[in-house]
């Protein structure tokens, strides 16, 4: 088996010869350089990889990760599509040649995104289909492409015990161009989900929330929309810039994914706003016993915090539980150990806990507030 590492590379010195490096023991290294301005190509050449100075106008990915392709030796037979801000975990090549079948046409690893190279964290995880057969791919869509197969049957495998890391820097120049270009993806195909779903999320970013409301409610209407995790993450959307809709659109969303803490941390926001202990009771106690993370893209580490079970133990408070006050907030403590605000909450309810109930005195969630 020959396998190729291929990527499109743009003022990326940074990353290059860590990219390099992780994926030294594939047959070829291929980058498409797409007109540095810095020494990403002296970088990459002096790290064995083979580098071509491509030109693409109009800008748009697909065309320019297709050129890269095209690149690549007739001899290859899987070829790996590697961003140049993230990098492949040591083994990868065994595991790879254990989980490849000579019918697999793509290969799906890990994900693990970082907020930095060293951080041992992983604020989120998902799978991504970046081993593929050398003939019959093509990348679609200007931006945030597809790799689609155009050669018969697909037979897709799973290796996510192959981990390739990601470590993004969100002030590169080339994400600026992002939203042009998903305007340009939904108008040459205006029923990708996807994309409606991308764009409407971007518009919200920029505050432009008439736009994200209408791209986002086509998104939930469209008959390809099938995704739970997406379609609530959506809901999750329309409840922050619709705010006297929020609670029905955040009941819509757990509804369609019961199982993504997001959600109830969300619904307990909004009932700790109104006063609603019941409800906010409700709404920490099934987050809380949601105890899996979906490992998608739209996981949110926030949601995996402290907030939940403060919110939580709040709530207990309010309903006279305190014994699952104090437990929740000890475990809220754990998660955030320097904060006073909840090392004083829980002294408040230990002490509560023995004497009759004060409503005069300074309540928990005053101190938030």
């Amino acid at each position: 088996m020959k396998v190729a590492v291929y990527t499109i590379a743009l003022n990326e010195a940074a990353n290059a010869e860590r990219w390099a490096g992780s994926a030294a023991d594939a047959d070829y290294r291929i980058a498409a350089d797409t007109g540095s301005t810095d020494d990403t190509v002296e970088r990459l050449t002096a790290a064995g990889v083979t580098v071509h100075r491509i030109a693409v106008r109009p800008w748009r990915f697909d065309t320019a990760r297709n050129a890269a392709m095209a690149l690549i030796p007739d001899d290859v037979d899987v070829c790996c599509t590697m961003d140049m801000d993230r990098f492949l975990e040591p083994g990868w090549r065994a595991k790879l040649e254990a989980a490849w079948t000579p019918e697999t046409t793509a290969l799906f690893c890990k994900v693990s995104y970082r907020s930095s190279v060293d951080d041992p964290v992983e604020l989120r995880g998902w799978p991504a289909k970046n081993f593929h057969h050398r003939w019959g791919y093509r990348f679609r869509r200007p931006v945030h492409e597809a790799l689609l197969f155009n050669g018969g049957a697909e037979v897709e495998r799973s290796g996510h015990d192959i981990v390739m890391r990601e470590v993004q820097d969100p002030s590169k120049e080339t994400r600026r161009a992002y939203l042009p270009l998903m305007e340009m993806a939904h108008r040459e195909d205006p029923d990708d989900a996807q994309i409606c779903f991308w764009l409407g999320r971007d518009y919200m970013w920029a505050n432009r929330y008439a736009q994200a409301i209408g791209l986002l409610e086509r998104y939930l209407a469209l008959p390809t929309s099938t995704w739970a995790e997406e379609r609530s993450e959506a809901m999750r959307y329309m409840a922050r810039m619709e705010p006297d809709k929020s609670i029905l659109w955040l009941d819509r969303a757990r509804i369609e994914a019961p199982h993504r803490r997001e959600i109830w941390l969300d619904l307990a926001e909004q009932f700790h706003g109104r006063a609603d202990w019941r409800g906010l009771f409700w709404a920490c106690a099934n987050g809380i016993e949601t105890t899996r993370r979906t490992n998608t893209y739209l996981d949110d580490s926030q949601s995996w915090g402290f907030r939940l079970f403060d919110l939580g133990s709040i709530a207990a408070w309010r309903m006279d539980s305190m014994p699952r006050a104090i437990e929740w907030c000890q475990k809220a403590l754990d998660l955030n150990p320097n904060d006073e605000r909840l090392k004083n909450n829980l002294e408040f309810f230990a002490g509560a806990r023995t004497e009759p109930r004060n409503d005069t005195l300074t309540a928990p969630d005053r101190a938030f507030r």
